[in-house]
């Protein structure tokens, strides 16, 4: 009976040792969590899951991130266990056989021949690399069993495939197979797949570099015990064989590279990267900027850069930051997509499509075209030309600048802005008063990327919201990206102006587009900035909107700098190589947004009582009322039509009514100069006791209070001022008087260059009719340095 209890009682003490041993062994044994630093290779892919790029991690390894969706091929799988670790199903992280047998050879030998390391044991040694003693050996037996309580088989096969170590800086089965390989894990051949398995057992003595005939050697050995195995047929053994071992290491691809920099500096949540890039598209947009560039060298033209992105989607499928990333005698690591440049007039449609819907234009309404002053700025057309009227199409297709300077005055400076922030431009780092009116010419900085979205917003019937570069995940970091859009021009107006922009005349062979079948329309502007710096241009359809400048990063101006001729035929070679859906075509008409307006035909203005001419266009829906007709105007004249008369003078048989067309007399010289034929304007009864309404006379230049700045000629005397007036009849002659002192006369044109002292003056002119106009202004004179 005592001999029961005391059994009984050893019994009790055991399993009280053993309950206490294990949660104890399992505590003190030491086991980073995870088992691996965070410390791997950023991968960038495609919108398809291409490779794109591949970055080293912190020590310079290529290491590709755990991936658990990426399933492990069966071919590595195997070869790997058989190599490594036959019975890694069935022992607990160590075997114990292996054990006693590798600790009787290395006794007999008298040093180390063998390590029994089971392939968790060998887990356990990548996790924390430590000198091959048998005390290590010992901590790496007891972390193997803790790694197997801990972890599923497949996690521990995973994690040393991930991790082995293939030669070189090369870490982990998926990096092995692209460096050595040029392809996915599951894409390897038996021989490839049995060359990857023996590289991590001594990966610093062989490798496909050093020591290829022992590399082989072990390769068919191993492919030998697969065919034992009964994993491979005869003929898949002897093919394995033959397969040649590679040679060399082959570098990752290399495409988007400003992009994926840009990723690798700001993206750090996530290890694989999946973007919207779509990397043919990316390829060819690429290959057709750098030969285009190719071609402007001559040029002195040495920069391009370019962004497509889907208009209904916003996804960028290419972007290309530079010619050539390598170039570095011409800056090619630049980013010219998010480099802020001067806009040129790029930015004009946005303009004329938010007039429209704050009523002052429609796209047959007449703007003025005529030398125009705010203060001491005075904008000019590119050919130095003045046309009188412009109808808002042909200025927006023309580009004036002298209209679209009159059009940001009237629908305001700040509107504009506040505009242009809303819809995303990110590069306006000054107050609307530090670029004012010259905001419209290229007076703001802007980049590819705000200028994709801006037409992408244009294209989507004024709804504008972020370009997405990176698939959405459910990621917050990632969703911050992406934001939801905003209205902030109409459909009407969008579609409206959509329509302007396809009217440009194509560069090139482009020119005649219309003339060949399987042609597709796009809107499209181009932009030059001040100084020939920058060339640009930006197209849109449903489908693509496409970005490109070209110019040189350094900011060297160039006269080949020019919008139409370097940035429009690179935007055409791209706008053909993409793919199209003939069920896009055109922009489909916002038919709910439109509604007819009667205007004046010949003004463009609402048709009023006095316009003999009216026709019915569409209009945006909602817009604000367009202002009525300024220039016809209702008349009573004699009855052969040679005066006008009113009440004082008119003699009610000798009467009748009729409606002319009075321009401003500014807009009525340069319409002449034009060529253009006017109406006469009959003048009113010389005889008639009262003022004759209207001046047909005005003074153009200088305007009311204005201050005139003079500089010196080469010679060192000061410039001649000059002055101008326009008139209604052109057949007038005009008599002209400064301060009160008689300078002479003028007929039909108006024009005196004087030489005027500094201080205030006072010019004023006067017809044969007695018709007045005076303008008070002040001339500084640029003293001598």
């Amino acid at each position: 009976m005592l001999k029961k209890i005391r059994q009984l009682k050893l019994t009790y003490i055991i399993l009280l040792l053993v309950v206490f041993f294990i949660p104890t062994f399992y505590v003190l044994i030491p086991l980073p969590y995870p088992l691996f630093p965070d410390d791997y290779s950023m991968v960038v892919l495609d919108a398809n899951g291409k490779m794109l790029r591949v970055f080293l991690n912190r020590n310079q390894q290529w290491c590709f991130p755990p991936d658990e969706n990426l399933k492990i091929p069966m071919k590595l799988k195997n070869a790997v266990l058989q190599f490594e670790d036959r019975h890694f199903y069935r022992h607990p992280g160590v075997n114990p056989v292996s054990l006693v047998r590798a600790f009787y050879q290395n006794i007999r030998a008298g040093r180390t021949v063998s390590g029994a390391s089971t392939l968790t044991m060998q887990l356990a040694r990548l996790m924390q690399p430590k000198p091959r003693t048998y005390p290590n050996k010992l901590l790496e037996i007891l972390q193997a069993v803790k790694i197997e309580i801990k972890y599923s088989k497949e996690e521990i096969l995973r994690m040393y495939l991930d991790h082995a170590p293939y030669g070189g800086n090369i870490i982990g089965y998926q990096a092995a197979s692209w460096r050595y390989f040029g392809k996915r894990p599951e894409q390897l051949t038996w021989g490839e797949a049995a060359t990857l398995a023996v590289l991590p057992n001594s990966p610093g003595l062989i490798s496909p570099v050093v020591n290829r005939e022992k590399l082989s050697e072990k390769k068919n050995r191993l492919l030998r015990k697969l065919r034992q195995a009964g994993f491979i047929d005869q003929e898949s053994f002897e093919l394995a064989k033959l397969e040649p071992l590679p040679s060399r290491t082959i570098p990752f691809p290399f495409i988007a590279p400003h992009l994926t920099e840009a990723l690798h500096r700001k993206v750090v949540s996530n290890k694989i990267i999946r973007t919207t890039i779509k990397k043919e598209i990316q390829r060819q947009a690429a290959e057709t900027v750098r030969e285009q560039l190719e071609n402007l060298r001559h040029l002195g033209i040495r920069n391009g850069a370019a962004l497509i992105a889907e208009t209904k989607s916003g996804k960028v499928r290419a972007y290309v930051g530079s010619q050539d990333f390598f170039a570095t005698g011409s800056n090619g690591q630049v980013d010219g997509v998010k480099a802020a440049r001067s806009s040129g007039s790029i930015l004009k449609p946005f303009l004329y499509a938010l007039a429209m819907d704050d009523g002052l234009i429609l796209p047959q309404t007449v703007i003025r075209d005529v030398p125009t002053y705010f203060g001491s700025y005075s904008p000019t057309n590119a050919d130095q030309k003045f046309s009188g009227l412009v109808s808002a199409r042909e200025a927006l297709v023309r580009s004036l600048n002298v209209p679209a300077v009159r059009l940001l005055n009237a629908y305001g400076l700040y509107s504009f802005y506040r505009f242009l922030q809303d819809a995303g431009v990110s590069t306006l780092f000054r107050p609307p008063d530090d670029y004012g009116l010259p905001l419209i010419l290229g007076g703001a900085e802007v980049n590819l990327w705000d200028l994709a979205q801006l037409f992408r917003g244009l294209g989507n019937y004024g709804v504008f919201s972020d370009l997405q570069v990176l698939e959405k995940t459910d990621s917050k970091r990632e969703n911050s990206y992406f934001s939801s859009g905003k209205s902030l021009i109409s459909p009407g107006a969008c579609y409206l102006v959509l329509n302007i922009l396809r009217e440009l005349k194509r560069p090139g062979a482009e020119y005649y587009w219309q003339q060949y079948q399987n042609q597709w329309q796009i809107a499209w502007k181009t932009g030059t900035s001040y100084g020939q710096r920058d060339a640009w241009a930006v197209g849109v359809s449903p489908q693509w909107t496409i970005a490109v400048w070209v110019g040189n990063f350094d900011g060297e101006p160039n006269p080949e700098i020019k919008g139409a001729s370097c940035a429009g035929p690179l935007l055409f070679d791209l706008f053909n190589l993409l793919p199209k859906d003939a069920a896009k075509s055109w922009f489909a008409e916002p038919s709910a947004n439109l509604s007819p307006v009667k205007i004046c035909l010949e003004t463009g203005f609402r048709a009023g009582a006095d316009c003999p001419h009216t026709t019915v266009v569409e209009a945006p829906m909602g817009m604000k009322p367009l202002k009525q007709c300024p220039y016809h105007k209702s008349v009573f004249v004699t009855s052969d039509e040679r005066y006008q008369v009113c009440s004082l003078c008119w003699e009610s048989e000798h009467r009748h009514k009729i409606s002319l067309l009075f321009y401003p007399p500014d807009v009525a010289q340069y319409l002449r100069e034009r060529g253009q034929v006017l109406a006469s304007i009959p003048p009113h009864n010389p005889a008639c006791p009262g003022l004759q309404a209207g001046n047909p006379m005005q003074i153009v230049y200088p305007g009311q209070n204005a201050r005139l700045w003079i500089p010196r000629d080469i010679d060192g005397r000061f410039q001649q001022v000059t002055l101008r007036v326009a008139h209604r009849q052109p057949a007038s002659t005009i008599f002209w008087y400064i301060d009160n002192r008689y300078l002479g006369e003028t007929k039909e044109n108006h024009v005196k260059a004087l030489t005027i002292p500094a201080g205030w003056h006072t010019l004023e002119v006067v017809d044969r009719m007695g018709n007045r106009d005076r303008r008070r202004f002040f001339v500084a004179l640029k003293k001598r340095s």
